[in-house]
């Protein structure tokens, strides 16, 4: 079953909209997945976050768009292994939560998504420390660490994927 535990407005998004965490073991609807995320924890409960060089991401959970014809578990495990060096297999992946964002009008010109498109969340809970990480080189991440709660809340205050990392 879904459940929306907030709904919210951001910033990156020019125009009017809402935007809801929801928790949910499924995927949304294929057509409307443009991103996937992975939330990687260890036995410390350390979470994996990579350091995006580009204006206005920083210190970030690994995911970013799936490529064409690509599968929404299959960009996860791409994009984790691009921005951390971290391998991790599909299967050890699950679905726990996506950002559902709805425009309230007409996509403007110039915007790279649909009126209504998910951004999904994956889980990984490792039964052992964290393995050393460092993002491959020419990787637009220049640095990955496995983080306390309390660093993860610091450094990554305001994005709207805390609230479904605190259900975890």
């Amino acid at each position: 079953m879904d459940q929306v535990i907030a709904t919210e407005t951001v910033p990156w998004i020019p125009v009017a909209h809402r935007l809801e965490v929801v928790l949910s073991s499924r995927l949304p609807p294929t057509g409307q997945i443009t991103t996937a995320f992975a939330v990687v924890r260890d036995d410390a409960d350390r979470m994996l976050l990579t350091c995006v060089d580009r204006a206005g991401r920083g210190w970030d959970i690994p995911g970013g768009h799936l490529e064409p014809g690509e599968s929404p578990v299959d960009a996860v495990v791409r994009e984790l292994a691009e921005e951390t060096g971290l391998v991790l297999a599909a299967d050890e992946l699950s679905v726990f939560a996506w950002l559902r964002i709805e425009l309230a009008g007409p996509v403007p010109d110039g915007y790279r998504y649909g009126a209504l498109t998910n951004l999904v969340m994956f889980q990984a809970r490792l039964d052992s420390p964290g393995p050393a990480v460092r993002p491959p080189l020419g990787s637009e991440s220049t640095r990955a660490d496995w983080l306390p709660a309390e660093e993860v809340e610091r450094l990554c205050a305001g994005q709207s994927w805390l609230t479904a990392y605190r259900t975890l």
